[in-house]
């Protein structure tokens, strides 16, 4: 990616070099629709301050239902990089800290109810099913003599 990859010759005419809605396109192994933006900044010439960042969409997989949806992120870049052979290589940065917003266990919305744990057929968000509530029926009515058991002490 050419274009997250900074060289010194870049701080010639000017102490900062802004890249502006720069798509990002390394593979992370997730279908991704991902725009980075930043300033650097030359402290020396050993080290520049990256400043902006990371704006999109990665799809993932509901944990709870398994539909494919849109993921949001807006993430901030704010690091000091070590200017190596010449360049800085924002790139693998962008790349950490995508790996490192993704939600370990992805919902698709506070609403979703996921797949009914009884027939396993439906998705509880887009349809009704009636499973829940005759297993409540009856798990109340296997246990209901040691429930009474306990509420006549």
């Amino acid at each position: 990616m050419k274009e997250l990859v900074i060289k010194l010759s870049d701080f010639l005419k000017k102490d900062i070099v802004e890249i502006n809605k720069c798509k990002y396109t390394r593979d992370i192994g997730y279908q991704i629709n991902i725009s980075v933006s930043f300033k650097a900044i030359k402290i020396a010439d050993s080290k520049v301050y990256v400043k902006g960042k990371v704006a999109g969409f990665i799809e993932q997989q509901c944990s709870l239902c398994l539909e494919v949806y849109s993921h949001p992120l807006e993430i901030p870049i704010n690091i000091n990089m070590d200017v190596k052979e010449g360049c800085v290589d924002v790139s693998e940065e962008v790349r950490q800290l995508i790996l490192l917003e993704m939600p370990s266990k992805p919902v698709c919305n506070d609403d979703c109810l996921g797949i009914c744990k009884i027939c396993g057929k439906h998705n509880r968000k887009d349809y009704s099913c009636s499973c829940v509530d005759e297993y409540n029926d009856c798990s109340k009515e296997r246990w209901k003599e040691l429930l009474n058991k306990y509420r006549r002490k």
